[in-house]
């Protein structure tokens, strides 16, 4: 789940038009300028809202400057401080205030701050800020509950169909999930980030059509953007390969070529996807030759996503390969060791290539190993016994170099190892590195500024120099 904080920028942002249009309208709300301006206007209305405006963000300064250094703490009692001192902000204030602590993971504080601005108003991101905070704590039932309750009380409020979204996928109910998500988009289907989660979810209930249109309109909408990546053009191509377009698929790599020759992660999407195009037209040479250009771009540190990296692994199988096959989805089952829809199409794939048995003792046994460590790990630190929890938690993000929940569970016992038994500078160095990772990763993930927090108070507490995070 990722976390957006409502920030007071220095920048004043206000949107000028003349569009009128609903759906439009909505988009641009999602941008969260600071007004929305239409045409016509005069000058004393511009000039009104930007007296406006620009008295919050200085009344907001120095909350910003300890949220911008990542001083969280430092955020959050700049608000106390702004509740007490200037009480015409005091809901600005709120709002930021209890997003900063979803943000910390302090989630108890979170629900209750909510719960009194509730008791005051029901305004839509209370309910939003509300929802985030149950689903983080595993409530889904409940946070379900107060998204419904604000999309029928607030239909535009379009951050609540994608929190709906995660939190039916915790429940299991893909299907439900992808509904969210569709609803969301056929009100304002302009974000990116929508159609990418739309696609990944209609392709793991099996609908296609819906998946490659998400992914179409991903591309389209984000076109010249930063938001597209090489692994939009592989999604794409996957879907247009098992829906037997094959030509299809090889026109979006060409019109991603310059995208994709870019990195040798777009190359290594380009040569998977070439291999598949190429084994499903019955052309063995041009997939081998596709397949050992894989394997080259492997060789040098190129790597996938999940799902692109167990397209290369059937690939693999399908050219008698098993070795090279077998390799890529344990590592696959090690930094994916809980996800349903991944290990599922592993054992598709080993069901096809007629090795069902080998892939289920493969997956057992790497799942079984990361999960194994990571489990004892946790319960080390839970116990006290620090320094195996460190052994078992390196060991498994060692094994599992791409598993986010692995590489923040051993930062957090690095940390706790200092909190409880002293500084060990080695301790810290990992830490950060480890929590880098993550945060290229998972960016966004709710765990990781509670932990960046952390970080800081031991930096704090022995006097080490603070690193830009």
């Amino acid at each position: 789940m990722q976390v957006k904080i409502f920030l007071y920028e220095a920048t004043v942002f206000i949107l000028v038009t003349s569009e009128r249009a609903y759906h439009n309208v909505v988009s641009v709300a999602e941008l969260a300028p600071d007004d929305y301006l239409l045409k016509p206007f005069n000058a004393e209305v511009l000039r009104n809202r930007l007296d406006v405006i620009m008295l919050r963000k200085m009344a907001f300064k120095a909350v910003h400057t300890c949220f911008a250094e990542g001083d969280l703490e430092g955020a959050i009692e700049g608000c106390d401080a702004l509740m007490r001192s200037k009480p015409r902000y005091l809901v600005d204030a709120l709002r930021f205030k209890g997003e900063v602590l979803n943000a910390m993971g302090r989630f108890d504080e979170a629900e209750a701050l909510y719960r009194q601005v509730m008791e005051m108003r029901a305004v839509p991101w209370a309910r939003l800020g509300l929802a985030r905070a149950l689903h983080a704590m595993g409530r889904e039932e409940e946070a379900e509950g107060v998204l419904l309750d604000a999309l029928e009380a607030t239909p535009e409020l379009m951050a609540a169909y994608d929190l709906l979204a995660e939190v039916r996928v915790a429940e299991k109910d893909l299907a439900g999930a992808q509904a969210a998500l569709q609803e969301g988009a056929a009100i304002s289907g302009k974000t990116v980030r929508r159609q990418q989660l739309l696609g990944e979810l209609a392709y793991d209930n099996g609908d296609l059509d819906t998946a490659q249109a998400a992914y179409q309109a991903a591309l389209d909408k984000g076109r010249h953007s930063i938001f597209v990546t090489h692994n939009d053009f592989g999604n794409l191509c996957r879907v247009q390969v098992e829906k037997g377009d094959l030509v299809g698929a090889m026109t979006t790599l060409k019109k991603g070529k310059d995208t994709l020759q870019a990195t040798s992660e777009g190359q290594l999407v380009t040569a998977v996807v070439q291999s598949m195009v190429h084994t499903k037209a019955g052309q063995p040479e041009a997939a081998k030759r596709a397949l050992d250009e894989a394997s080259k771009l492997r060789g040098s540190g190129a790597r996938g996503d999940g799902r692109l990296m167990l397209d290369l692994a059937g690939s693999y199988m399908a050219h008698g390969r098993n070795e090279e096959g077998d390799a890529v989805i344990g590592e696959v089952a090690k930094n994916a060791h809980d996800s349903d829809a991944l290990l599922s199409k592993a054992k598709t794939i080993y069901a096809n290539s007629g090795r069902q048995a080998a892939g289920e003792e493969l997956l057992k046994q790497a799942t079984s190993e990361v999960r194994q460590l990571n489990n004892e790990g946790v319960y080390l630190a839970q116990k006290g016994d620090y320094d195996g929890a460190v052994k078992r938690l390196l060991t498994a993000a060692r094994e599992a170099p791409y598993n986010p929940r692995v590489l923040m569970n051993a930062a957090w016992v690095l940390l706790r190892d200092v909190d409880c038994n002293g500084l060990k500078e080695t301790n810290i160095q990992e830490a950060r590195r480890l929590l880098d990772e993550v945060e290229r990763l998972a960016p966004g993930h709710t765990r990781l500024p509670g932990l960046r927090t952390h970080l800081r108070e031991i930096e704090a507490r022995f006097g080490i120099s603070r690193r830009t995070t």
